[in-house]
């Protein structure tokens, strides 16, 4: 069972830039202004700065672009640098070339609230982050600005993204105090009380992390435009499962079996929808196991195993299956889920060792490229030194994903520069664009595959305690029969299991008003997550 600690990943997992609807439109309509810009600032200015002013505001960004870096790079004009500058970025922006942008932003912001155009940078930044999916740059110039010189305005915005940066670094004090001040008409609101709720649980806040998720539970779908509240209740009731399964395993709590019961209906709830179906489901096996709830168990095993899940790398539902057998005394049934295990996950390791020791002297770039080629040829139905359930794993991660969307925004944007007009193509903002992309893309890819490196040896440690956690099971099981042979000779009983029906019935528990089928191994989609194994148990009574 993942453990509590989990709740983080789903929130980094989730979590992506929604923005508040009523702070957009404030949003957008402060940058109204920057859309055109009055022909009255320039009279009697040289024709050279009008002609820029006129390629702006008739939407020519590629020559506004170059002739704003032009007046930045003109010391005769030294007064209209600082409005050239954040001109230049607006074009950029304006162009599609967001990074660019991001470049000159930072360097306004990273000058302090002093600069005339600080807001509006700051504006425009976070209209950068909402288009690239990244906050790297925001998280840098928020860290780095004080909080009185904010503006007011955005409070909830700026404030919520305050209290991701404090999450992130750990420090659960100063995260909840941002996250706190963001107002319950916002729609970072939802997103605010969930991360709440996550520190309450690290903290071991329990009761107070149960009012968080309970208040998302309670919002109206279509209360937050702008926030998806379906996926965050999805995302609450399985924290909330999570949280009562982790207080059926603390000492202090009197009635484990009612704790394990309201985790095990919290994960029931998550809707098939939602993307954290597949969570719970895995969730809900552990939950069923530990109150003996063996039909549910095995059936939600069965939805697991069915055609719908094959490219899921899950190989910890092994370990719940033969738990689940070995507690019905079903030796034969652990055997038979042992072996499937063991005909194909110790080759996988052996494989993703071989692999990582072959990788350890290449750089991070090399291995980048070479994960992203080998699950190409994987797909098509190469062989490949990785498994393609594991290269599969490690690239729908989202901490991957997040990265890969990144590096392909840098690669649209230099493929964009490269197709501009000629006269921005041959510019020196062309050639130093592309320096600075190329230097970037090569970061980006070098510390990805870093990361994928330590997945994978994530991914090989896990899978060495799944072995080891199969292997006693299988000792257990043959200490256990041992056991039963001789209490059998002792009183003179035949095993029990010996003289059951070897019948096995498959039957989806379905909602009232539902017709009934019994299961004929023909999965249907509408059924997934009801089926309910019956099976008798084998142990012996003494």
């Amino acid at each position: 069972m993942k453990t509590i600690v989990r709740l983080a990943i789903f929130a980094v997992v989730a979590l992506v830039a929604l923005s508040c609807a009523e702070q957009l439109t404030v949003r957008e309509q402060e940058m109204k202004k920057y859309e055109k810009i009055d022909p009255a600032v320039v009279h009697g200015m040289p024709d050279a700065i009008k002609r820029v002013v006129e390629a702006y505001n008739d939407g020519d960004y590629y020559t506004a672009a170059i002739g704003f870096y032009a007046i930045m790079k003109n010391g005769e004009w030294a007064r209209l640098h600082e409005t050239a500058r954040y001109y230049y970025a607006e074009a950029l922006f304006r162009i599609g070339l967001y990074q660019a942008a991001e470049y000159q932003l930072a360097e306004i912001l990273f000058e302090g609230p002093s600069s005339h155009y600080f807001v509006s940078a700051l504006l425009k930044l976070l209209a950068v982050t909402y288009e690239t999916k990244d906050e790297k740059v925001l998280f840098a110039v928020l860290s780095n600005v004080d909080y009185n010189a904010l503006p007011k305005k955005f409070a909830n915005e700026l404030v919520y993204y305050l209290g991701k940066i404090n999450f992130y670094k750990g420090q659960d004090e100063e995260a909840l105090k941002f996250f706190t001040q963001v107002k319950d008409y916002s729609s970072f609101y939802p997103l605010a009380t969930y991360f709440m709720g996550v520190i309450q649980v690290r903290q071991r806040m329990y009761a107070e992390a149960m009012k968080s998720f309970q208040k998302i539970m309670e919002m109206p779908d279509d209360l937050y435009v702008g926030a998806d509240i379906k996926q965050l209740k999805g995302m609450a009731e399985l924290a909330l499962g999570e949280l009562y399964y982790a207080a059926g395993f603390d000492e202090k709590t009197k009635n484990k079996l009612a704790m394990f019961n309201v985790a095990l209906n919290y994960f029931n709830n998550v809707d098939r929808r939602n993307p954290q179906w597949f969570e719970s489901l895995f969730a809900r096996t552990w939950a069923s196991l530990m109150i003996s709830r063996f039909d549910t168990t095995l059936g939600t095993v069965v939805t697991l195993g069915s055609p719908f899940f094959t490219d899921i790398y899950f190989p910890d539902v092994y370990v719940v299956e033969a738990v689940t057998f070995y507690n019905l005394c079903r030796y034969k049934e652990v055997n038979e889920v042992i072996d499937k295990f063991f005909l194909v996950y110790p080759d996988y390791r052996q494989r993703l060792q071989s692999w990582l020791e072959n990788v350890s002297t290449k750089t991070g770039l090399d291995v980048y490229k070479e994960l992203l080629t080998m699950y190409r040829d994987a797909s098509s139905g190469k062989a490949t030194p990785l498994p393609e359930a594991i290269l599969r794993h490690i690239l729908s991660d989202q901490q991957f994903l997040r990265e890969y969307a990144h590096i392909k925004e840098v690669e649209r944007e230099a493929v964009l520069i490269e197709e501009s007009p000629e006269n921005f193509k041959k510019s020196v903002i062309a050639d130093d664009l592309q320096k600075k992309m190329a230097y970037q893309l090569a970061n980006l890819r070098n510390e990805t595959g870093k990361m994928l490196v330590k997945k994978l040896h994530e991914v090989a440690q896990e899978l060495t305690q799944l072995i080891a956690d199969m292997k006693a099971i299988r000792f257990e099981m043959t200490d256990k029969l041992k056991e039963t042979y001789e209490k059998e000779e002792l009183y003179g009983k035949k095993m029990k299991e010996a003289s059951l029906k070897e019948e096995k019935s498959y039957s989806p528990a379905v909602p009232e008003r539902t017709y009934y089928w019994p299961f004929d191994g023909e999965y249907w989609e509408d059924e997934l997550g009801y089926y309910f194994y019956n099976i008798q148990s084998a142990c012996v009574e003494e």
